[in-house]
């Protein structure tokens, strides 16, 4: 036997030995707190074959699977690679003579991922209950949110890829070969809560349906195959309701397109319409819009004004969402004497496959008369959609933030606070952690939500489990991280996903006027950064318009050196077109002088992004420099100014340490590689040092 595999071997058996699991009253530490009843299930197939129930106790977590087949049924957990390779996985099944169930606790190889799964030496799964009929196999199982077994994935609240899998027959004397021609994967949060359906629709007390459904789609818009984002707005009339209702729910209606059936809406979003938005405004051009199709609305300059004041979102769906159904304390506003007339549906189409299509999706929205002890309302937080945010390319990870601060929540929150009961966290192809941040008189507070493996395409509403209460002068720090190792240019903020965004939108109570609150960096800032200090025929407070207002730079500067013809997009890609159309590339440095008569756009693309010293620097300027912080108010009497603040001093929260001395679990890194060098002198030192932390932890 290898030297490097016997000293692994040895090292997990003294792990195993000595760094024993936490006895039956002890709380680990890392554990987080959560509602006594909750219980999620999940049809993972798409033909209602196998379903997925779990809920979470003291430091367990409990799973009930249900299959169609009288063989054995497979469960696992990834966390990068949605693959069996590297997974922790359990086998389950009912033996078809004694009928026992049967738990054989597992993992994928990585040096053969193609193999079946090894047995784990250490049993961590436990069978509760398991029995079979003629049609169907159901096991309930138990184990440790963490194990302390390298072979097991510790369970958090990061978006965990669950694998599925079932067979016709039951494995013999433990042979897992043929694992399963019916299998696949989906991403879940396994330790939050979803309000389901069900429960919002039906009232407690007499089981009967007390909701009504108001469908919102959009007609016949026509994705060209040229198209590769597209905006969409529409203007729809509210039903008629003469007293105030409640929304408790929302589903999307997705039109499906291709062989793969899947949907070109990468996110959508219903936004109430103040039609009184400024004096002088034409209330009956609204009834004229609401019989119209939409127009296309990634820009101001598209739409017509009045549409600014639609800005309070009321339901929100992203790409992998189910939607977002309430608990039974609160509920929307809708209806009644002050209650909107006049909503904004507003869709994103992605259409990275060139495809022709007509497309209807939109909202089926669940209210009732029934109403709830609580207005809630959604308000959208995070990175401001602009130029000025930038992701250099070549980056294995690099950090944007959005500021909501004490501008906004000292006017706008009541004195007790809001309360977060759920949110979203958004952003595009490169985006991999998100977290919500809060922070009160310089400490950070535990994270109101992160995910340390965000997935871009399953960005599902998360339910908390424990309210969230933010008071006056608190901040709120949308973080997000991003990876460019592919790219050759700088990632930008905009509304394709071939650029970045940086939201969370989020859920609370009791609803305020605000409907957004969000942070840029200064536009003075964000050119100095790079070493330019002014442009030819613009001063930087019309540079800075051009941003914050969407402008026009000819309506500046008419019949001038910026009014060059443009490229034909014939032969360019999606990608390049961004780039020729973008506002950098629009702007010409004339000082200092070595940089003179470059775009800003050409300018950024020159410099060192692969040196780390200065990718770095630009990165700790952006988040601990100077940021630009607006309050987006849907009450047109109240008027906040945006403020330039530094980024809040404050002490960082910690996670509470791990009860195991390692986390090696093996999806993150292999154990055993099939390289000719089996394992390299880092995963070395990393075992040896388990060994010696175990060893003088040991009683």
């Amino acid at each position: 036997m290898s030297p490097h595999i016997f000293l692994i071997l040895f090292g997990l058996t003294i792990v195993r030995l000595c760094c024993s699991f936490p006895l039956e009253d002890e709380q680990p530490a890392t554990q987080p707190k959560h509602h006594q009843n909750w219980r999620r299930q999940e049809m993972m197939d798409n033909n209602g074959l196998y379903w997925l129930e779990w809920w979470v106790t003291a430091k367990k977590i409990h799973f009930r699977i249900t299959v169609n087949t009288q063989g054995f049924v497979g469960l696992g957990f990834s966390r990068k690679t949605g693959h069996m390779a590297g997974a922790d996985m359990v086998l389950l099944w009912v033996d078809d003579r004694t009928g026992e169930p049967n738990a054989l606790d597992c993992y994928g190889s990585f040096s053969h991922p193609h193999l079946a799964p090894m047995r784990d030496d250490t049993q961590n799964y436990q069978v509760i209950s398991g029995s079979q009929n003629g049609t169907h196999t159901e096991v309930e199982i138990s184990r440790q949110i963490e194990t302390c077994d390298p072979y097991d994935m510790p369970i958090n609240g990061d978006t965990i890829k669950v694998l599925w899998s079932f067979g016709d027959t039951d494995p013999i004397h433990g042979n897992l070969k043929g694992h399963g021609r019916n299998r696949g994967v989906k991403p879940l949060h396994l330790l939050s809560p979803l309000f389901e359906k069900s429960a919002a629709i039906l009232q407690p007390t007499t089981g009967k349906r007390e909701t009504h459904k108001w469908d919102i789609s959009m007609q016949n818009v026509t994705i060209e195959s040229s198209m590769d984002t597209l905006y969409w707005c529409k203007i729809v009339r509210a039903p008629v309701l003469n007293s105030k209702q409640h929304i408790v729910g929302y589903e999307a209606l997705l039109t499906r397109f291709g062989k793969s059936h899947q949907p070109l809406v990468h996110h959508m979003t219903l936004f109430e319409c103040s039609t009184k938005s400024y004096p002088g405004a034409d209330s009956s051009s609204w009834d004229v819009w609401s019989k119209s199709t939409g127009t296309e609305c990634n820009s101001n300059l598209l739409t017509p004004r009045d549409w600014d004041s639609c800005a309070t979102p009321v339901a929100v769906w992203s790409i992998g969402s189910t939607g977002q159904f309430l608990p039974p304390h609160v509920g929307i506003p809708m209806g009644g004497q002050s209650g909107a007339k006049y909503y904004m549906l507003e869709v994103h189409y992605d259409n990275p496959n060139g495809l022709h299509a007509v497309d209807h999706s939109g909202f089926r929205i669940h209210y009732t008369h029934h109403l709830r002890p609580n207005d809630a309302g959604i308000m959208i937080s995070g990175v401001s959609v602009s130029d000025t945010q930038l992701i250099p390319p070549g980056q294995k990870l690099y950090r944007n933030v959005g500021i909501c601060g004490p501008s906004c929540s000292n006017v706008m929150f009541p004195s007790d606070g809001i309360k977060i009961i759920s949110g979203t966290l958004h952003s595009h192809r490169a985006g991999r952690k998100m977290s919500l941040r809060h922070v009160r008189a310089g400490k950070e507070l535990e994270r109101i939500i992160e995910d340390e493996n965000f997935d871009y395409n399953y960005q599902q509403v998360r339910q908390l489990a424990n309210e969230t209460v933010v008071l006056p002068g608190d901040y709120i720090i949308t973080d997000c991280a991003y990876e460019t190792t592919n790219r050759k240019r700088p990632t930008f903020g905009g509304y394709s996903t071939k650029q970045e965004m940086c939201l969370s939108f989020i859920t609370y109570y009791p609803k305020i006027d605000l409907a957004g609150c969000y942070s840029m960096t200064p536009v003075r800032e964000f050119v100095e950064t790079f070493g330019v200090m002014q442009f030819y025929s613009l001063s930087m407070t019309d540079v800075e318009n051009l941003f914050l207002y969407n402008g026009n730079l000819l309506d500046y500067i008419p019949n001038t050196i910026y009014a060059k013809t443009k490229k034909s997009r014939a032969n360019m890609t999606a990608e390049d077109i961004l780039y020729e159309e973008s506002l950098l590339n629009q702007l010409l440095i004339s000082d200092p002088v070595e940089f003179h008569d470059r775009t800003f756009l050409s300018h950024l693309n020159q410099l060192p992004w692969s040196e780390p010293l200065f990718t770095k620097r630009v990165e700790h300027a952006m988040i601990n420099g100077k940021h630009m912080t607006f309050c987006r108010i849907s009450n047109e009497s109240i008027t906040i100014p945006s403020e330039i603040i530094r980024y809040p001093n404050f002490t960082t929260f910690v996670k509470p340490p791990s009860t195991c001395p390692y986390h090696l679990f093996i999806d993150n890194a292999p154990l055993i590689s099939s390289a000719p060098q089996l394992v390299d002198d880092l995963t070395l030192w990393v075992y040896l040092q388990v060994i010696v932390v175990c060893l003088l932890g040991a009683p």
